[in-house]
């Protein structure tokens, strides 16, 4: 049995402020015209679990998200986890990460699941579009597909756009019976920590985030990429004012001490204050971009508590 269904305008609610509306008009993080979705037949799936596409049709392009459900005691929490491909994030050889290549297990979707949680696995709309047996290196795969975006939809970043196809994927975590609302979690690692970071920040639906190796600070990382936002990045405020409009809501801001370490430690600080008493919470492991099968249980226990 399919359902389907269309997304508000914007997200708002009773923590809705004039910031966020402003960041959302920064990177054009609206949602599109033909924005819709459709959840399709379940099947098994793995832990027990029940597994649905998750159909989203988001600016003239479709893109197959993979819910997990779990099969006892709904209505169940559920985490957004968004990465390059649901492939990755499920176990399964990609063209990017086939199974084998050396490092730490990206299958995050498949281990959050393994907990008891609805897990929904978003692709992202820039390697969809890239081609399959195209390049590897970041410009050369996702400039192509970042430039088509901006010609036919000018004012909207590419890192607004994956903001957008994320909004909508909310929408329909919303409305899926089965799901708890009130306890949608999201979870990233590197472009998925960007991505996690932005929709926590300004879908206050989030209850709880975590974010690994986002690259807090905009001279921390390459947000200046096309896919990201390009010539949008702001001069006069920065990623602690963004990640600010998650308080009160809990977050758990994880780095290896690449893109997030003591070198923006001070960014990180100037966030935190945000939340006078705690829900701002910090690991740092120091061993680089890659996220540690023991880092990740870590990240995964804290987001099981804070959902649960």
């Amino acid at each position: 049995m399919s359902t389907a269904g269309h997304g508000p305008a914007h997200a708002t609610g009773p923590t809705d402020r004039i910031d966020r509306t402003h960041w959302i008009d920064l990177i054009g993080a609206h949602r599109a015209v033909d924005a819709s979705w459709r959840l399709g037949d379940a099947e098994p799936g793995p832990h027990g679990s029940m597994q649905h596409p998750l159909h989203l049709r988001s600016y003239g392009t479709d893109l197959t998200a993979v819910l997990l459900t779990p099969d006892a005691n709904p209505p169940s929490a559920v985490v957004v986890v968004p990465f390059y491909d649901t492939d990755t994030l499920l176990g399964r050889p990609s063209p990017l990460y086939p199974v084998g290549r050396p490092g730490p297990g990206r299958d995050y979707a498949l281990r959050l699941a393994a907990r008891g949680l609805g897990v929904l696995a978003v692709p992202w709309w820039a390697e969809m579009l890239a081609e399959r047996e195209g390049p590897t290196g970041l410009s050369a795969r996702y400039g192509p597909p970042a430039a088509a975006h901006a010609a036919h939809h000018p004012g909207v970043t590419g890192l607004g756009r994956s903001v957008a196809d994320l909004l909508l994927a909310v929408d329909a975590l919303t409305e899926i019976p089965g799901l708890d609302a009130g306890r949608i979690g999201t979870f990233g690692h590197s472009l998925g920590g960007k991505h996690a970071l932005f929709l926590a920040a300004l879908d206050p639906r989030i209850r709880a985030a975590v974010v690994h190796e986002p690259g807090v600070g905009f001279a921390h990382s390459n947000w200046q990429d096309p896919w990201y936002l390009g010539d949008q990045v702001p001069r006069e405020r920065d990623l602690d004012e963004l990640t600010g409009l998650i308080a009160p809501r809990p977050v758990l801001y994880a780095g290896g001490g690449a893109a997030d370490g003591s070198h923006n430690a001070e960014i990180a600080q100037r966030a935190r204050q945000n939340w006078p008493d705690s829900g701002f919470d910090v690991l740092m492991h120091n061993t680089g971009h890659p996220l540690p099968d023991h880092v990740f249980a870590a990240c995964a226990s804290w987001l099981t508590n804070h959902l649960n």
